[in-house]
């Protein structure tokens, strides 16, 4: 159905979003409900997916649905949760993801992700590194969520070096729940900087 994967985007990208907003983007939004069943939860007011966000199902949703011509502030989202479904990904166990592009760089995030989680401070900061760097080759930004990663492991690596400076870059630059969590675990005094994950 018309729509659907354009919904899931959306939903993908904000985490949540309110009836009002939905309905502005999605006047039609009874046949999509319908279509997508029990893959998006209505609570009250708000809208949100019941899966967890995973490069299994966003990867190919990224791939079809991203492009230079959304709005700027729609691709930043868009990366920031590639960067984010990396990382859950490499929580979950999910294989590496393939895929050319943006996607290179999401399998470099959930490789160092990986690495993060085992405490390879040294292997995550290669891998992470490599991704940012396929990012510059693009032109593109660096997603908060990527400078988050990227701090927990330099803070992990080198405690007291560049992690924490970089965390709090990444904190300026939050977009989501994830990135505050992973910024602000690094930057507060009681957490140990070798644990993994948000």
């Amino acid at each position: 159905m018309e729509g659907v994967e354009a919904f899931l985007f959306f939903l993908a990208l904000r985490g949540e979003a309110k009836r009002e907003e939905v309905r502005a983007r999605f006047p039609r939004l009874v046949p999509l409900l319908k279509a997508l069943g029990e893959a998006v939860e209505v609570q009250g007011e708000t809208f949100r997916l019941a899966k967890p966000l995973r490069l299994s199902w966003f990867a190919p949703l990224f791939r079809a649905r991203y492009s230079p011509l959304l709005p700027e502030e729609e691709r930043a989202l868009a990366l920031e949760r590639l960067v984010e479904a990396a990382f859950r990904s490499a929580e979950a166990g999910e294989p590496l993801v393939d895929g050319e592009g943006l996607l290179k760089a999401a399998r470099l995030f959930q490789a160092g992700s990986q690495a993060l989680l085992k405490g390879n401070h040294r292997e995550a900061l290669h891998r992470l590194g490599e991704a940012l760097g396929l990012l510059e080759k693009e032109g593109l930004p660096f997603p908060a969520a990527a400078l988050a990663l990227l701090a927990q492991a330099q803070e992990g690596f080198r405690p007291g070096g560049k992690g924490k400076a970089t965390a709090r870059k990444a904190l300026r630059r939050a977009q989501t729940p994830f990135v505050q969590e992973v910024a602000e675990r690094i930057l507060s005094p009681a957490t140990d900087p070798e644990a993994p994950g948000p």
